[in-house]
């Protein structure tokens, strides 16, 4: 039986499993190329639950579910950034980024924008260059307290 994907917004109540989602994700997904030093300070174990809520909710991603369970989120802000874009760690490789990248394109052309941007991490790279993004700036920022590379991209919209 072939298993059941789409995408929604975000619902009220949702920001924990997304908390667990994003820190899996660093945790086990981009150690493949970060330090344990540096996916510590990307994704630490003690936060604010109060401002991540309200961080989420400022977001307010979309979200892709197979069979009912969170597979992925991701935003997309008015200016046409994308904040966050995580996929479950138990779901990469099975077509939920590009769901959820299809998902922002639409509601970018219906808004009007002409660009997408996004802050990558090393791990993300190629599959936003897959899908068009070009990088425009390799960076260097500090989270934490430790030093982290990640690309600045870009993507026109046809």
């Amino acid at each position: 039986m072939a298993s059941s994907r789409h995408v929604r917004r975000f619902r009220a109540g949702e920001e924990e499993t997304l908390r667990r989602l994003f820190f899996e994700t660093i945790r086990e997904v981009n150690r493949k190329d970060y330090t344990e030093e540096q996916v510590r300070a990307w994704a630490p174990e003690n936060y604010d639950t109060r401002r991540w809520s309200a961080r989420i909710r400022s977001l307010n991603p979309f979200i892709c579910e197979i069979d009912g369970e969170i597979a992925g989120y991701a935003d997309l802000q008015p200016s046409g950034y994308i904040d966050h874009f995580f996929v479950n760690r138990r779901f990469q490789r099975q077509g939920v980024g590009s769901t959820m990248l299809d998902r922002i394109e639409q509601e970018a052309r219906a808004t009007g924008l002409k660009m997408l941007s996004a802050h990558v991490s090393i791990t993300a790279r190629p599959f936003f260059e897959h899908f068009g993004f070009e990088v425009v700036e390799r960076q260097r920022v500090m989270i934490n307290g430790v030093a982290l590379d990640r690309f600045h991209m870009t993507r026109i919209l046809a």
